[in-house]
C-alpha cells in the first residue's frame, strides 16, 4: 500500500558512536553546581554514591508513567519516543564521542577536570532534563513532578525548578541551562511530525488533538479520513466501534484512534522504501471457533487472580516493558548515558513498529472479538466471564465483555505482538544475548487490580 504522506524521515545516526578520526568540537566547562541550595550537592552526591538513588530522576518515573498511561495507546508511544529522545540528547553531551539524536556534536560538556564534579553535574542535568521534558510532553505532569524534584533529597530539599527559567538566554554550561536548551530544541523539531498533536491539520479553530484528517501528500496521493465500513463480506468483517460508558451516565461510540499515523507519522529508524516493504498477510479467522475460544479463555480467567493481574500488567507496555528496562539498568549498574541510550533506541524502535502495525491495521481493518461474540452468538447462553467481582456463570453472549477495555482500533495485526517483538529483538541486538543474568520480579499488592479494586488479588 502506498505511503500517502510523510514528514521528513530521519535516521538514528547516533547508533554508531565511536568513529575513528572524528574531530571534536569545542566543549563547555561544566559550571553552576555552586548555585544550588546549601546541602543539596552533598545530599545528591551521597545518595548516588550509596546506591540509594541510582539516578536522580528516578523518583519522578512512576508519576510520569502513570500520566502517560492516561492517553490512548499510540499516543503513549509518541510521548515516550519524544521524552526518551529529548533526554538522550542531554546525556549525549556528557559522552566523549556520542552524537545527539540528529547526529550533531554541539554543546558537549568538557570531559577533563574534576571527575566527581562532572559526574554530579551530569546527574543533576539529567534530572532537570527528565522533569522539563515530561513537562513539555504532558504539561499537567510538570505540576505533579515539581514537588518531587524539589524535595526528593529529604531534609536537604531537591533541585529548584525556578533555575530553568531564571535567565534568558540560559547558560548551557549549567545543568539546568543545558537541559532546557536541549529539550526545547527537541520539542520544536516535532511540532509537525504527522501526528496532528495540536489538531490543526483537521481544523484551524476549535481543533481536537490527534483528530483524524485528510491531506494531499507531496507526491500527490491523497489520504482521506477513516470511515467505518458497515458491510461484511465473506473475506472481511470490518472493525466496528464499540459502545463505552464512563459509569456516570455518559455513553459514547468509539472513534478509531489515530488511523492516519501509519501513513503520515514521521519515521525515525527506517526509510520509506524499507517501511513500505513490510506487509502482513490477510487474516484467516474461523469466527465461530474464535468466539468460543475467547469465551472459554475468559471463563478460566474469571477464577484466576494471577491471570487477571498479568492481563493488567501486560496490557500497557509502559507498566511492563519500561519498568523492566529501568530495573535491568539498575541491576546492571548502567551509567546515565547507557540508560538513556538504551531507552532512546528501544522506544524509537517501538515507535516505528507502532506506525508499521497501524498501517497494516488500516489495510486489513479486522473486527474485534467483542463484536464477533455479540453478533454471532447473540442470545445464546454461554458459560464465561460475567463481569467484575463475579465468578464464571451462564450469561447471554451479547452481554459478554472482556476483562479489560477493548481499544479503539482494529484487531489485526496485533500491536502488542509487533511492538514486543521489536523491543525483544532490539534488546537482544544491543546486549548480544537472549537472556537476563538476574531475576526481574514484579509484585502485586492485594486488592491492586484496576478492574476489581480492593478484592483482586486476594493476597500480595
Amino acid at each position: 500500500m502506498m505511503q500517502y504522506y510523510r514528514t521528513s524521515t530521519l535516521f538514528l545516526s547516533i547508533l554508531l558512536l565511536a568513529i575513528d578520526g572524528i574531530e571534536a568540537q569545542s566543549c563547555l566547562p561544566p559550571t553552576g553546581l555552586d548555585v544550588l541550595p546549601s546541602g543539596v550537592v552533598d545530599a545528591a552526591r551521597g545518595a548516588l554514591a550509596s546506591g540509594a538513588l541510582p539516578y536522580l530522576w528516578l523518583p519522578m518515573a512512576e508519576t510520569l508513567i502513570g500520566q502517560v498511561t492516561t492517553f490512548e495507546t499510540p499516543i503513549q508511544f509518541r510521548i515516550a519516543q519524544s521524552h526518551a529522545s529529548a533526554v538522550y540528547n542531554v546525556a549525549a553531551k556528557y559522552h566523549p564521542v556520542a552524537l545527539d539524536f540528529w547526529g550533531r556534536d554541539v554543546d558537549r560538556i568538557c570531559q577533563d577536570g574534576d571527575a566527581d564534579y562532572l559526574s554530579l553535574h551530569e546527574s543533576v542535568a539529567m534530572a532537570y532534563a527528565f522533569y522539563y521534558s515530561a513537562s513539555n510532553a504532558i504539561p499537567v505532569t510538570g505540576e505533579l513532578l515539581k514537588p518531587i524534584i524539589e524535595s526528593f533529597l529529604g531534609p536537604a530539599g531537591g533541585l529548584p525548578t525556578n533555575l530553568l527559567f531564571a535567565d534568558d538566554p540560559l547558560d548551557p554550561s549549567t545543568p539546568w541551562g543545558l537541559a532546557k536548551k536541549t529539550v526545547d530544541e527537541w520539542y520544536a523539531s516535532i511540532e509537525r511530525d504527522g501526528w496532528n498533536a495540536d489538531g490543526t491539520l483537521a481544523a484551524e479553530y476549535n481543533s481536537f488533538p490527534f483528530q483524524d484528517f485528510g491531506i494531499v501528500g507531496d507526491n500527490g496521493v491523497v489520504y482521506e479520513p477513516y470511515e467505518v465500513q458497515t458491510e461484511r463480506t465473506a473475506k472481511q468483517w470490518p472493525w466496528q466501534p464499540l459502545l463505552e460508558s464512563d459509569g456516570k451516565g455518559f455513553f459514547s461510540k468509539q472513534e478509531y484512534v489515530a488511523p492516519y499515523i501509519g501513513f503520515t507519522g514521521r519515521l525515525y529508524g527506517m526509510d520509506k522504501v524499507h517501511y513500505e516493504s513490510f506487509t502482513a498477510p490477510p487474516p484467516n479467522y474461523n469466527y465461530q471457533q474464535e468466539a468460543r475460544a475467547v469465551l472459554e479463555r475468559t471463563r478460566v480467567m474469571a477464577s484466576s487472580d494471577k491471570q487477571k493481574m498479568l492481563l493488567q500488567f501486560f496490557d500497557s507496555k509502559f507498566t511492563s516493558l519500561l519498568p523492566f528496562q529501568i530495573n535491568w539498568s539498575i541491576m546492571s549498574h548502567a551509567s546515565e548515558y547507557d540508560f538513556w541510550y538504551y531507552d532512546m533506541v528501544l522506544v524509537n524502535t517501538m515507535h516505528d513498529a507502532l506506525l508499521l502495525v497501524w498501517k497494516e491495521k488500516i489495510v486489513h481493518n479486522a473486527v474485534r472479538p467483542t463484536t464477533v461474540v455479540h453478533e454471532l452468538l447473540k442470545e445464546k447462553m454461554v458459560n464465561t466471564y460475567a463481569g467484575p467481582y463475579l465468578p464464571p456463570m451462564e450469561i447471554k453472549a451479547k452481554e459478554w465483555q472482556p476483562f479489560i477495555r477493548t481499544m479503539p482500533h482494529a484487531e489485526y495485526p496485533s500491536g502488542s505482538a509487533c511492538i514486543c517483538t521489536a523491543f525483544a529483538e532490539t534488546f537482544q541486538l544491543m546486549t548480544g544475548k537472549d537472556e537476563i543474568d538476574f531475576p526481574l520480579e514484579y509484585f502485586f499488592d492485594a486488592g491492586s487490580s484496576l478492574t476489581e479494586k480492593g478484592v483482586t488479588p486476594a493476597n500480595n
